[in-house]
């Protein structure tokens, strides 16, 4: 590795005629990144040392180049280069008047390695085995100051994360052999005894009463104390419309880890909320959106969303009454709504009224999300280009059950993992009494994202995008199945280079919707920047009624992508292969963005 040169210019504005030189700079041949780093930063702390100012003597001189080789020196000591050669030249290159020319030496690494875990942790000793495996500077390791302080910070944080909340860092030594080059480690830590929790401590409450708060605690008295557990009560309460802050702690008084209470601060948020947003899609077109949130009804810890949105093809006004979580993180709702939408020449008019409950789980790598719906409705679809023909009618109860897994590295931005979400439910007609075949139907989906580096690239910069979704209706009457519950593809999301839901079974110019669903896609995603990106993608899908009539619509093409705090956002343009009935045949442009504020 060639030599690299550091060097700081600055310029002295105390007279017009100051030269715009340093009085040294380093030279540190063969020296790894984080050295240089250190080099510069060093000269970058003591700009006033080596400033070439008019009026410096030459005693000056010396006293400010011994300062900087002793800082050098310490310097390279914290990155475990504890006899290099430090040698002040005149600079033939002028870009400063001195070079301190550094030889390095070698790297001191890790010889010994004493880790002292001592208390009651001392009766665990699969944690202890666990924690000393985790120790991030082993034997061997080349030494680095950062290195050794972040190591026992971490380890004194796993230390305490369970059971030992009380544990402290007792003593700490790092003994060098320059001529050896080695240094040996010694740690030691105190767990303390082991700390339960206890009832809690609740400050900040002015609206809402203490048992508001205890449905949000995943623990309960005598339970062995765990921060991620505090960290997901803390979390439950924080993402709330309740509260503003939340902090959550439990105090490492070691005179009282058996059953020691929880301490709870929260600041309560405002109980009124009105939101507006902007969209724009090219499934749907331009929208807008209104809505109004209160979390406190009639003194009661109720939540009550009220709101409206138009585009393109959708009106919906909409009302939802959340109730307080369950102990167990479960959320129930109550909703009502009215829906108007004109997609495909299909004009449905659908009123709704149901109750749901969500749960959200950490799993071990993953998230795990449930989410159980039980619904009224009554829905009129008819034809938009045949006004004078009667509609179709259906009245229904149905219940539908989803379960969702998220096993990804990020979420607004996964480049590795999969996602796997599947609902079933089924669902009866208001004629159920007449005819138990005609009037019963069920319903299945499935959908599957899974998320690839490229294993012959740079795997931050390129990744393999793969979409399956199914679906299958089963109803002997498929016109008391509602709209939602059946099928069509095509668009953002599914099929691209054919308009939104414009693939599925035609009733004369419409598209109601089939009862089958086969949709696939493979996209490849490279990142050029920080930002921006480019992608290449083929899907193919089609809905139908039967299997035999299925004419898959194919579309292939290529798009930019720009990462923003909520995710990707997808410009693509597709070509989408002509049709049988004559769908397809053109490039189309798919792009989304909204802008809340």
């Amino acid at each position: 590795m060639r030599a690299v040169l550091v060097s700081l210019i600055l310029f002295v504005a105390a007279t017009a005629a100051a030269q715009e030189r340093l009085l040294a700079r380093f030279d540190a041949p063969g020296a790894p990144a984080e050295v240089n780093e250190a080099l510069v930063k060093l000269l970058e702390a003591r700009q006033r040392i080596v400033t070439l100012e008019a009026d410096l003597d030459a005693a000056d001189e010396e006293r400010r180049l011994r300062r900087l080789r002793e800082d050098a020196l310490a310097t390279l000591a914290t990155e475990g280069y504890f006899a290099p050669s430090v040698r002040v030249e005149a600079d033939r290159d002028e870009s400063a008047r001195y070079v301190l020319r550094i030889e390095l030496g070698p790297r001191a690494r890790v010889g010994k390695l004493d880790l002292v875990l001592r208390g009651a942790i001392e009766a665990q000793p699969q944690r202890i085995a666990e924690l000393r495996a985790a120790w991030e500077l082993p034997v061997g390791a080349p030494f680095r100051d950062s290195v050794w302080s972040t190591a026992k910070s971490r380890l004194l944080a796993r230390v305490q994360e369970k059971d030992f909340a009380a544990a402290r860092l007792v003593d700490s030594l790092a003994e060098v052999d320059a001529d050896k080059h080695t240094v040996s480690l010694h740690v030691e830590i105190d767990s303390g005894p082991q700390f339960t929790v206890g009832e809690l401590q609740v400050e900040g409450l002015k609206r809402y009463d203490r048992d508001l708060v205890e449905r949000f605690n995943p623990t309960r008295p005598g339970d062995r104390y765990d921060v991620l557990q505090l960290l997901e009560f803390q979390r439950r309460m924080q993402s709330s419309p309740y509260f503003s802050s939340v902090g959550v702690v439990v105090e490492p008084d070691r005179q009282r880890a058996e059953h020691a209470p929880i301490v709870v601060k929260v600041t309560e948020a405002q109980t009124k909320r009105v939101s507006f947003g902007l969209g724009y899609s090219t499934n749907t077109g331009p929208r807008a959106e209104a809505l109004y949130r209160q979390a406190l009804i009639f003194g009661y810890p109720y939540t009550l969303q009220t709101g409206i949105g138009v585009d393109r093809t959708r009106a919906i006004v909409y009302s939802d009454l959340l109730l307080p979580p369950k102990p167990n993180g479960a959320l129930d709702s109550l909703g009502v709504l009215f829906e108007r939408t004109d997609i495909e020449n299909v004009i449905t008019h659908r009123w709704g009224a149901g109750a749901a409950r969500a749960q959200l789980r950490e799993a071990k790598d993953a998230t795990i999300e449930t989410r159980l719906a039980l619904n009224l409705q009554r829905e009129l679809r008819r034809n938009a280009l045949t006004p004078e023909v009667p509609g179709v009618t259906s009245d229904t109860a149905f219940g539908t059950y989803t379960w969702t897994r998220r096993a990804v590295d990020e979420i607004t931005d996964p480049r590795r993992g999969d996602i796997l979400s599947g609902t079933a439910g089924a669902g009866i007609s208001r004629d159920i009494l007449r005819s138990l075949t005609n009037n019963v139907f069920t319903y299945t989906h499935a959908r599957y994202v899974r998320y690839q580096p490229l294993p012959f690239a740079d795997p931050k910069r390129n990744v393999l995008i793969a979409r399956i979704e199914l679906g299958r209706t089963f109803a002997d009457n498929a016109d008391i199945v509602p709209k939602d519950l059946l099928f069509t593809a095509g668009g953002v999301g599914s099929v691209r280079g054919y308009a939104y839901q414009a693939l599925g079974p035609r009733a004369g110019t419409a598209r109601p919707g089939g009862t089958m669903l086969a949709v696939g896609s493979l996209e490849a995603v490279r990142w050029f920047g920080a930002e921006w990106g480019g992608a290449v993608f083929i899907d193919v899908g089609d809905a139908a009624d039967d299997w035999d009539d299925m004419s898959f619509g194919r579309g292939a093409g290529f798009g930019v992508r720009w990462k923003t705090l909520a995710g990707p956002l997808a410009l693509d343009v597709a070509y989408g292969e002509r049709r049988p009935d004559g769908s397809g045949g053109r490039w189309r442009l798919h792009f989304a963005v909204a802008i809340a504020f």
